[in-house]
């Protein structure tokens, strides 16, 4: 792919422009509240300094627990913030701009004894922690600066999370994510406290990823990526969590953004709502410049033009007495065409005849929420939300004068109402109980038809409209025996209504602290996850009497027992080495009923054309995961930062044929390698960044393909009996990004280029069958793939 010369001439130009402007000392306002982290309660009097600088700034919160700092200095800064009878707290790391305040949100915990020892956060919050204070091992915090910051993440949290340790990718084109062996089927998606459906565009039917992620970064508040042992809160997924904030809009000024780049030209604004009781909203859309892409030479090796626009708003509204209430919604849509109809004959993708294929896909998500504090120990969460998703294919055939046959159709439509209501009771500083219960509505309306050849008709797929319910509670308490020693336990129950299929789900975990810089942990949790909707509908076709087949309706929970043990060491100012173990086991798992096959459904999930229909599933299959994970990690103090993770595993299963197989996750490691340096130019007004990335894993496994029976039965035949047992060779790929970032009197203007495969290697994603050449086709990942953007914020 070629990229315009004249963007990287203007980019170069700006900042030198910039880099030689005359400097001059900028500040901005850091302001916030301070609050207990289990109660969530304003803690008034709570002191916050400014520290590392030679400017004395300092302030105390007031009644409620709001503080301001004024006239902070530009650049990277920390703060201090301690508090009677808790731990002290230094946040680094903030990044501040002229164009933009500062609002944080900081959480003290209370101290059980009168011994200090304090806690070093990067942004919001320590890394070696997670916002939720709940979860034990396997997680990991995030903001919106790591989505921006490493090279390659193209602010996608799930191109992000890709960095840490038991996470993979097997596509550089989509943004699935394969942890620890598990498919990204196993990965819920969660908001404001609320489950979601997949929220990326172009997303097949059942699948969790897509090319293009609907979140915007821009609004993501602090948020937490867990990779097993999940507490109690979170249920019907076992692979992942990823569960995300949106923060709160200024609430004191009008704050605006622009931005074009990669994932679009958008616009956003933010600022007070009901000013009086510190309400506030925010506001922001996107459009696809893949047009403007593809008018400036840059080929993405499609015959289409992706279109998609999503948007996402946040209103907060305090009150006096009635606690908080906060609307927000999330949505996207997005199509391609590829269409055959539009060439010459002679450049169609088939002999004699050609295609046009037509896909689309709609997500949206909308909820209302209400925080009240019956008083400064118990607090409840009501949540009421509304989510669906639409899919849409249309496949037709053309003949030799482009006359259209339909041969395939599919518009599949789900939707979902969730209640949830949640009590947190902060008994004392050693105990802390919260529970809550969650009834899910779902409705489905499934279409889905194609021609048949052999019956010469059209046979319906999937012809349903229905609806389901999933109801899930539980409990979780937190019993912290000593400032260092903590234990986590709780229960999670679920029912499916519409076979009647239940669980109950132990969860614990345990962690110690010693030596002030040493921390050992352990997890167990069960698991229990639904299968996807469109198995428990899908018909087969029967010519004998004519009729659909459905015998999948009864399908119960594929369920997995989790065992983690890990180990941080924190061994110096801004260091940590962390090592964690685990092992999967994974059972109830569906595969084929009547046929001695390999197929089981622990290997869907990551199909470019979604997941396949099958009928005649029993849950009989089992499977397992273990692995180690290594990560040495710097966080970015001095200028510069590093992270490095090694993760090795091992993912079999078993299914109806009795034979142990690689799963089709199973690529054996995964090595990354991050680092960054930021030099600080003029009165450091001005930054200058530079992002590296080295990736190293195994590559996709693959089923071979029969070329003799494929050549035969003139389509791909697969020698079943050595599914995945193939390995294409090690993916290999180093990234590589420049920024520069610019504060003005009044605003800050960033600027980037990212150059993703910089030495261009040919990574293998699939092989297929050429019908054409009546062989075997290897297809590659993304070649090199530089691209540029420019934020704006006032």
């Amino acid at each position: 792919m070629i990229i315009s010369n004249r963007i990287l001439i203007f980019v170069v130009a700006a900042v030198f422009s910039s880099v030689f402007a005359t400097a001059q000392t900028l500040t901005q306002t850091i302001r916030g509240i301070v609050t207990d982290a289990d109660s969530k309660t304003p803690l008034p009097g709570a002191g916050v300094k400014l520290v590392n600088t030679d400017t004395v700034i300092a302030g105390t919160c007031d009644a409620n627990g709001k503080f301001r700092l004024e006239k902070v200095p530009v650049g990277r800064r920390s703060i201090q913030v301690s508090f009677v009878g808790y731990q002290n707290t230094v946040i680094n790391n903030i990044i501040v701009t002229s164009g933009k305040e500062i609002v944080l949100n900081i959480e003290l915990v209370e101290q059980l004894t009168y011994i200090t020892d304090e806690v070093t956060i990067t942004g919001n919050s320590d890394k070696t922690k997670t916002n939720n204070d709940l979860i034990t091992n396997s997680g990991r915090s995030f903001n919106k600066e790591e989505t921006e910051r490493y090279a390659g993440s193209r602010g996608d949290p799930s191109k992000m999370v890709a960095n840490f340790a038991g996470v993979a990718s097997g596509n550089d084109a989509r943004n699935d994510i394969i942890v620890r062996g598990n498919s990204p089927l196993g990965v819920l998606w969660r908001l404001e406290g609320v489950d979601i459906p997949n929220p990326n565009h172009f997303s097949t039917q059942g699948a969790t990823g897509g090319p293009l992620s609907i979140l915007n970064n821009n609004l993501l508040g602090g948020s937490d990526f867990l990779t097993g042992a999940f507490p109690a809160e979170y249920g019907n997924k076992y692979a992942a969590v990823f569960d995300l904030k949106l923060r709160n809009g200024n609430n004191e000024k009008f704050e605006y953004l622009g931005q074009i780049g990669f994932n679009g030209a958008e616009a956003g604004i933010e600022g007070p709502l009901m000013k009086k009781n510190g309400g506030s909203f925010l506001l922001n859309y996107r459009y696809s410049t893949f047009w403007l892409f593809d008018v400036l030479g840059i080929d993405f090796g499609v015959s289409g033009i992706p279109q998609y626009s999503d948007f996402c708003y946040k209103f907060n509204l305090p009150t006096k007495n009635a606690g908080v209430f906060s609307m927000w919604a999330i949505g996207g849509k997005s199509s391609i065409s590829l269409l055959d109809s539009k060439k010459e004959a002679d450049d169609w993708s088939l002999i004699g005849q050609g295609q046009d294929i037509r896909f689309g896909s709609r997500m949206g998500a909308t909820g209302l929420s209400h925080v009240y504090f019956f008083n400064d120990k118990v607090s409840g969460k009501l949540s009421l939300s509304v989510s669906g998703s639409k899919f849409e294919v249309l496949l037709d055939s053309l003949s030799v004068n482009k006359e259209p046959y339909r041969i395939y159709d599919n518009t599949s439509i789900d939707a979902s109402t969730i209640a949830s209501y949640t009590v947190t009771y902060k008994i004392n500083s050693h105990h802390l109980i919260k529970g809550g219960v969650n009834y899910n509505h779902m409705f489905f309306n499934y279409h889905a038809r194609n021609w048949s050849n052999k019956y010469q008709l059209y046979v319906d797929q999937l012809n349903e409209n229905d609806n389901a319910g999933l109801v899930q509670s539980y409990v979780h308490w937190q019993y912290r025996i000593t400032d260092n020693f903590t234990l986590n336990s709780g229960l999670h129950y679920q029912q499916f209504l519409l076979n009647n299929s239940k669980a109950i789900e132990p969860r614990a975990g345990l962690r110690y602290t010693f030596a002030k810089k040493h921390s050992l942990s352990a997890a167990f949790g069960l698991h229990n996850q639904s299968q996807p909707l469109v198995y428990y509908f899908f018909k087969r076709y029967n010519p004998v009497t004519n009729e659909t087949i459905n015998n999948t309706r009864n399908l119960d929970f594929t369920k997995s027992l989790h065992y983690v043990i890990g180990y941080d060491f924190n061994f110096a100012k801004d260091f940590r080495l962390k090592l964690e173990t685990y092992y999967q086991d994974i059972y109830n798992v569906p595969i084929h009923q009547y046929e001695r096959s390999s197929f089981s459904l622990v290997n869907i999930g990551n199909d470019l054309d979604g997941i396949p229909l099958v009928d005649s599933l029993v849950n009989k299959g089992v499977a397992y995961n273990y692995g180690g994970e290594f990560t040495l990690e710097k966080f970015f103090s001095k200028g510069y930062y590093f992270l490095t993770t090694l993760s090795v595993y091992e993912s079999k299963y078993k299914p109806s044929d009795g034979v142990w197989r690689n799963t089709s996750f199973s690529g054996g490691y995964v090595f990354n390698t991050l680092l960054g340096y930021e030099i600080a130019l003029g009165k450091k007004n001005k930054f200058l960044s530079f992002d590296t990335k080295f990736t190293m894993a195994g590559g996709n496994r693959y089923t071979p393909l029969d070329v003799a029976a494929s050549v035969q039965a003139n389509q791909a035949v697969y020698v079943d009996s050595l599914a995945f047992s193939a390995k294409f060779k090690d993916y290999q790929r180093l990234d590589f990004k420049v920024s520069f970032r610019m504060n003005g009197k009044k605003c800050t203007q960033s600027l980037f280029v990212n150059i993703e495969n910089i030495l261009n290697r040919k990574n293998i994603l699939q092989q297929v069958w050429d019908q054409n050449k009546q062989a075997v086709k290897q297809e590659y990942q993304l070649g090199l793939f530089p691209y540029a953007g420019y934020r704006i914020e006032f």
